[in-house]
């Protein structure tokens, strides 16, 4: 097995694949051919992706917003405040009751210092934790940064662009900097506001805005991508029923099932129940969404991106009819610590999963929050690890740690090529067998022919982070 460093489980949501050829497969979680000629394969091409990331990436800058920033006057003690100083932040004033708020702020870069020390620094912990990404923390003072992706998941998670501007001014020791505003505002208000979901195979752009979405089909890209008849509008999906395995709550939503099932036999039906459903149907929010083709996927997704509305992507694994449900489950003995339970609860926020990357210590236990979501989905799994030996423990969690018969979890690697004999089940494989090009032993290329052929509702990366991003994108393309 490799060596345990600080190391992320990717969670990645429903791999889709065309039913009548592994060509025909769709967009971004389900690849192409492997060896397909669309990769970028000269400099020129490779040069040009970059340059357009990059460009991608300086829209969601604090760069972008330095023009807000007030700087003080320089004196002879600037220099000693950084270049010309940039590090000088006297010209901050201060709140009344500074000294009971917990938090400053850089204008400049987006740095956030807490002090530990403070009464009110548990509630600002959790809250920074959720919108910022954690730089240093050591005993009295910790460090976190502002990052466009810091946001983005504070918004998956529910969290409104004033919500967070309201919070951070209620912590600060002095008035909320323009800069960080005008950031903030620019980040979250565009990030979640379209989704790319996957309902019954297939894939639906959606948003909670009808402006934003006919914006959308305005657009000369994204316009002629749309499927014409499939505009829906639905309620906004809520966790409703979902109860993830091995939490405090699984077990009281078990024993409340119990006594409610007591308690409807001992009653009758109440006539009226159906009219409250409809008018909770009514209070819900309205979803506006249109079906794109599995081809103009990732063309979508670009654009999406070029017009700083970059996309969410969820499985409703709740609704998907179509594949067939795993046997799954915890043990009854098994219960996740707060902290796992905390990482899946950003992963099925409002009762779908999300794509992403769920980051623990060495030791915290990522294996066990994988086979968490999967129990939680009970769709076909794919499990890619990093050698043939961390393939063999996977399997054995997941026996140890689920009720999953022994025949419907399946290794692919060098020595062993087995296949679940049922409709759905799970398959631990190797980076290294799924990526390697040119042709394959018969055996080999029967499996990746079943690979590829079939629908996974989950696809987890062990140790993502040692994976080179030409692997990661093959593998996020292929499946």
């Amino acid at each position: 097995m490799a060596p345990k460093r600080k190391a992320s489980t990717n969670v990645t949501g429903t791999a889709k694949s065309g039913r009548a050829s592994a060509s025909s497969t769709p967009g971004p979680l389900t690849p192409r051919d492997i060896d397909s000629d669309d990769e970028p394969s000269s400099p020129v091409e490779v040069a040009a992706d970059e340059e357009e990331i990059q460009k991608a990436v300086d829209r969601f800058t604090l760069a972008a917003y330095q023009d807000k920033v007030k700087r003080g006057p320089i004196d002879s003690a600037s220099r000693y405040f950084g270049d010309n100083g940039k590090r000088d932040f006297s010209y901050l004033p201060l709140k009344p009751d500074y000294k009971s708020r917990p938090i400053w702020i850089d204008p400049l870069r987006g740095r956030i210092i807490l002090e530990n020390f403070n009464p009110l620094a548990e509630q600002a912990k959790d809250f920074l934790i959720t919108i910022a990404e954690p730089v240093s923390r050591p005993t009295f003072l910790h460090e976190y940064s502002l990052t466009p992706h810091s946001l983005y998941a504070a918004v998956s998670v529910g969290l409104l662009p004033q919500d967070i501007v309201n919070t951070l001014d209620r912590f600060s020791k002095t008035p909320l900097p323009q800069s960080i505003i005008g950031f903030i505002r620019s980040c979250a208000s565009s990030y979640g506001k379209v989704k790319l979901v996957i309902k019954d195979t297939k894939y639906f752009v959606e948003s909670n805005d009808p402006e934003v979405l006919q914006k959308l089909l305005k657009d000369p890209i994204i316009g002629p991508c749309r499927v014409q008849g499939t505009e829906t509008v639905t309620n906004a999906p809520s966790m409703g029923g979902l109860v993830i395995p091995g939490t405090s709550n699984a077990a009281g939503v078990q024993q409340a099932q119990l006594q409610s099932e007591t308690a409807e036999k001992a009653q009758p039906e109440n006539p009226f129940d159906a009219l409250r459903e409809d008018d909770d149907d009514d209070n819900q929010e309205a979803v506006h969404a249109f079906e794109i083709p599995d081809t103009c996927v990732e063309i979508v997704q670009k654009r999406c991106l070029d017009i700083q509305f970059p996309m969410l992507e969820e499985y409703d694994f709740r609704n998907d009819d179509r594949n067939a449900n795993l046997e799954i489950d915890l043990r009854p003995a098994t219960q996740i610590r707060s902290y796992q339970e905390k990482s899946l609860s950003k992963m099925f926020g409002n009762g779908r999963a999300k794509s992403g990357i769920i980051v623990l210590p060495c030791g915290a236990g990522k294996t066990l929050v994988g086979i968490t979501a999967a129990c939680t989905i009970k769709k076909g799994c794919i499990v890619l690890c990093t050698s043939t030996m961390s393939a063999h423990q996977w399997r054995q969690e997941f026996l140890k740690w689920s009720n999953i018969r022994p025949e419907d979890i399946a290794v692919f690697t060098a020595d062993s090529k087995t296949k679940f004999p049922g409709n759905t089940g799970i398959i631990v494989t190797t980076y290294p067998m799924v990526t390697q090009s040119g042709k394959r032993a018969y055996d080999s290329q029967k499996m990746m022919d079943f690979l590829t052929g079939r629908e996974w509702g989950l696809m987890l990366l062990d140790e993502v982070h040692v994976v080179p991003a030409q692997i990661f994108r093959k593998i996020s393309t292929f499946l």
